[in-house]
């Protein structure tokens, strides 16, 4: 976006750059005055007279007499992003409805009138297999009936349905918890650049705000905004995808849980959500039932295609009946198939070949949804 586009929003990207100013109280401040411009030219005096923002006023301005807002604009025309704010017409609507919607957005990419039809999954950093498989699987499965896959963009879970949208063909949003100059992890540097081709990656935060651990509970609301539902598909107590899950409830939107092992930490945060009423996912339909109202929509682009299962050899369907979707050792594999060594490691290279297994680290194998 170029710095001439950019001076018509000049003053929603400044306001956005005062540390204290929170989304309520950039709200707050709409409401008393006719706009943006007006706000940041306020004398502190008339400032003081909302009540609600008196005790921030003076740190307000403070923070106002030393922004840079120029080398801000300069930088998002450097970077190629997009600036939209609250009074754009391509605003999210779904994310204009909750409270404290961000009052502006940064992205790297499009976003466009099909991904108001979007779905967030979320979960830990920390997956089993069985979890980065399934949030790959649904990503894919959600992605090709047209949803725009909505996630965090961390390790674990989310890197999972973003790279299942992707490989679906499917539209993808990764919200980010800091600014664009502190993307964060750096391990999904390129997957960012992947994402914006056929998405957007999006920020509620000037580009130099880092990320932090008050930036990830906040953005989690975008999150399960921008969005009908969430999906969670693996979560301890204390995992940040159980705020995403919160705030979706508080937005009145569906929350939905893939159950897990009993014995498995990763799973108590999913079955705390199925306890209090979250809707258990077995698999996509489960998800698709809670939308009545997509029914036609979905039908309209026909069945689901049902990939054909590879022929496979009387030796590689030995092995492949004593894989789980949890990890076997090659060990486990041999014992169960009752097979030489030899005979398992050239059913299992087989297998791995036609896309049904994958080979994890420690001589472990598990099935691919």
């Amino acid at each position: 976006m170029a710095v001439d586009q950019l001076q018509d929003k000049r003053y929603w990207i400044a306001l956005n750059l005062i540390p204290n100013l929170t989304p309520k109280k950039f709200h707050l401040l709409l409401e008393c005055f006719s706009s943006p411009q007006e706000i940041w030219q306020a004398p502190l005096a008339q400032l003081k007279e909302i009540a609600a923002f008196a005790r921030s006023a003076e740190t307000f301005v403070r923070h106002r007499e030393r922004t840079d807002i120029d080398a801000e604009l300069r930088e998002i025309e450097a970077r190629r992003l997009k600036v939209i704010t609250l009074a754009d017409a391509d605003y999210p609507k779904a994310l204009r409805a909750i409270d404290a919607a961000p009052p502006v957005l940064y992205l790297k990419g499009d976003y466009i009138e099909k991904d108001e039809l979007a779905i967030a999954i979320v979960g830990t950093r920390r997956p089993s297999p069985y979890g980065t498989m399934i949030s790959e699987k649904l990503g894919k499965e959600l992605g090709a009936l047209g949803f725009t896959i909505v996630s965090g963009l961390a390790l674990g879970i989310d890197t999972a349905a973003h790279r299942g949208a992707l490989a679906a063909g499917a539209r993808t949003i990764a919200v980010l918890g800091g600014g664009f100059f502190s993307i964060y992890p750096q391990e999904n540097r390129n997957l960012v650049e992947e994402i914006a081709r056929c998405g957007s990656v999006m920020s509620e935060y000037s580009l130099k705000t880092p990320p932090d651990r008050w930036t990830f509970p906040r953005r989690n609301r975008i999150i399960s905004g921008l969005t009908r539902g969430t999906i969670v598909v693996e979560a301890p107590k204390q995992s940040g995808a159980l705020i995403t899950a919160k705030f979706a409830l508080d937005q009145g939107r569906e929350v939905f849980a893939v159950p897990g092992p009993i014995t498995e930490e990763a799973s108590k945060g999913t079955h705390h959500l199925i306890q209090q009423g979250a809707k258990l996912v077995m698999d996509i339909d489960d998800i698709l039932v809670e939308f009545a109202d997509l029914r036609e929509t979905l039908a309209s682009r026909g069945p689901r295609p049902q990939k054909p299962r590879p022929e496979l050899s009387p030796l590689e369907d030995q092995v492949f009946q004593v894989l789980e979707y949890e990890p076997l050792h090659f060990n486990d594999v041999v014992e169960r198939a009752c097979l030489s060594p030899t005979e398992a490691s050239y059913a299992l290279l087989k297998l791995t070949m036609k896309d049904l297994v994958k080979e994890l680290e420690g001589k472990r194998y598990a099935k691919l949804p």
